[in-house]
């Protein structure tokens, strides 16, 4: 794919042509959207689309961050920078609080690795997910093969849930003589959570974002 498709049907509404710096977090001290723009580069292409090559100041720290961005022909634009903050501090707007909060605990700790308690939290998003989209069953397995009947799932995600071992642990409550959970497991996990969350919330609103776009062009 050609970096000339940035913000081509997937992204976040853009406003007005200009980078959406509310949306930037200062890779060093995590502040976010308070900038000015130190330099300011772009290139057009033979049909009108440009890429913008910006980078920027915090005013919190006054360390600089360069972004790559674009906006599509929909309107949607897309973003990347470097450096990016190395700790998670926020959840998307469209995800609900309570799935957020777990996933940020449950990211927090795998950057701390802290693997027990990244597990827990994992798989705590995991049914709380789950439960926001009206799973019905006695497991949380149960629970995943009803999103998976009812299509909600696609089967490689009910298949791949039940190859996460942390995922089939019925009792989350600590038990004497547990063995520890090891990142390979904690990863698991979490990177399950990654997708179902992507799946669940994240390609709805892309989808309604793209269709507001063209409403208004």
């Amino acid at each position: 794919m050609s970096w000339w498709q940035i913000g081509e049907g997937y992204g976040t509404q853009s406003f007005g042509g200009e980078l959406r710096t509310d949306l930037v977090d200062c890779g060093f001290c995590g502040e976010t959207g308070n900038f000015d723009f130190e330099s300011r580069l772009k290139k057009e292409n033979s049909v009108g689309k440009v890429l913008h090559y910006d980078t920027l100041k915090c005013e919190q720290c006054g360390n600089l961050t360069s972004v790559f961005w674009g906006n599509g022909s929909s309107g949607l634009q897309r973003f990347h920078q470097v450096p990016w903050l190395q700790k998670t501090t926020k959840w998307p707007s469209h995800w609900p609080d309570d799935v957020g909060r777990y996933w940020l605990q449950a990211q927090r700790s795998v950057e701390a690795s802290n693997w027990d308690a990244a597990a827990l939290m994992a798989r705590s998003a995991v049914q709380l997910t789950l439960r926001h989209q009206h799973a019905e069953g006695r497991s949380l397995y149960e629970e995943i093969n009803d999103l998976g009947s009812k299509a909600i799932l696609p089967p490689i995600m009910v298949e791949w849930a039940h190859e996460v071992r942390v995922l089939g642990n019925e009792n989350a409550h600590p038990t004497l003589g547990a063995a520890p959970t090891t990142d390979r497991d904690a990863k698991a996990v979490v990177e399950f959570l990654t997708m179902l969350l992507k799946i669940v919330f994240d390609l709805p609103n892309q989808i309604d974002d793209h269709r507001d776009s063209r409403k208004k062009e």
